[in-house]
């Protein structure tokens, strides 16, 4: 008898415990969910830059092995990371960033698109030469002059851009 009376609190207790676990605020729901959803609406910019960054570096690797189907993949994700920041209407310090961005890049991905579907190397370096300096342009006039991007010198992924050799 004392046994079960053992068994059975301990059932009680712990049935306990688990009913005030399962009644607490779920943190993965409700207000902090719309939070989190409000916090993806309003994605910092400095993180879709640091993604433009990346492709932009991943585009030259592959247009200068020549692999032009790696490089349109590429290019393809830099029109998409602008359209994104050009949606988002992002502001700076008065600054319309989106603004910027819409006038100035979008021609030279479209050069460099040109680039890559005529699989010209010296018309792809050129033309990604120019962006660069676009994006520079931009940024001074963003008043973030202090970024200033270059062409890549190095490969710092591990990643191989060379064609395939069965391609």
């Amino acid at each position: 008898m004392k046994n079960s009376f053992k068994a059975g609190s301990v059932l009680l207790v712990t049935t306990l415990i688990f009913i005030g676990i399962a009644c607490q605020p779920n943190h993965q729901s409700g207000e902090h969910m719309d939070s989190d959803e409000h916090y993806m609406d309003a994605v910092p910019l400095i993180y879709h830059m640091s993604f433009m960054q990346r492709y932009s570096v991943k585009l030259y690797f592959a247009g200068i092995e020549e692999n032009w189907g790696l490089a349109d993949i590429y290019a393809h994700e830099i029109e998409e990371l602008t359209e994104t920041i050009i949606d988002e209407n992002h502001m700076d310090d008065g600054v319309d960033v989106s603004g910027l961005l819409e006038s100035m890049l979008p021609p030279q991905i479209v050069q460099m698109e040109a680039a890559i579907d005529a699989k010209d190397r010296n018309m792809f370096k050129e033309n990604y030469q120019t962006m660069v300096q676009t994006c520079n342009q931009c940024h001074q006039a963003a008043n973030y002059g202090l970024v200033q991007i270059t062409v890549p010198e190095t490969n710092p992924y591990n990643q191989d851009f060379s064609v395939p050799a069965d391609q």
